[in-house]
Parts: C-alpha cells; structure tokens; sequence
C-alpha cells in the first residue's frame, strides 16, 4: 500500500479515535463527575481504537499481538507524547502564540506516531 493510503487511513483513525476518547469521557464524567476517571477513561479507549484500527486497517499486520508489540505501541506514543509537551512549552516560552506552538506539537506527534507505527510497532 502507499504511504500516502496509509497516512490518509491513520488520520482518519486519529480522528475517529479522538472523537471516541471525548465522547467516552463526556459520558463518564456526566455519570462520575471524576474528571480524572473520565480522562483516563477517555484516553484509554481511544488508544484502544488506534492499536485495534491501525494494526489491521491502516498497516494491514496480520501478526499475532504479543505484549512486545503493545509495549512497542505504548513506547512510540508516549514519545510522541512527550515530544509535543516539550514542543509547545519551548515555543510558548519562545513567544509563540498556544495554538501556533500546539500545531507545531500535534504535527511532530503525529509523524512521530505514523512513522513509529509504521517501521517499529507494525512492520512486516
């Protein structure tokens, strides 16, 4: 499959996904009031949509999902997630507006997570 196929697929999916870990966490935080249940909730689910959508959807693994690959998922994300934060905070602190600093955040996240993904987590 092209890289571009299969970027366009894992966008669509980290829309899909996003949209899940915010709906989730609407309705248990209306159910709990637990912001942090919620949230964690939330986020769970949505991770559990990516790993689920990209491993056969977006990259096509016809592997047996071993606890590796989950370490191997979580590992690429919560770099990509620790980059963004480190992103935004040396930006705003640069003198970037928030959003422009977000945006340069969110677009290392998420190559960070399709490249991870696509040549460390789901490779053939």
């Amino acid at each position: 499959m092209k890289i571009s196929k299969q970027f366009l697929r894992f966008i669509f999916i980290g829309f899909l996904s996003t949209l899940i870990n915010y709906l989730i966490y609407i309705y248990i935080f209306k159910l709990s009031s637990n912001l942090l249940l919620a949230s964690l909730i939330g986020y769970i689910s949505g991770i559990f949509n990516s790993f689920i959508f990209g491993k056969k959807w977006v990259f096509k693994s016809l592997e047996i999902t071993k606890s590796s690959t989950i370490i191997k998922f979580a590992t690429v994300y919560l770099i990509g997630c620790l980059m963004m934060t480190l992103i935004i905070s040396l930006l705003s602190k640069c003198g970037f507006e928030y959003r422009l600093a977000w945006c340069f955040g969110i677009t290392y996240s998420i190559f960070n997570n399709f490249l991870g993904s696509k040549y460390f987590v789901f490779k053939k």
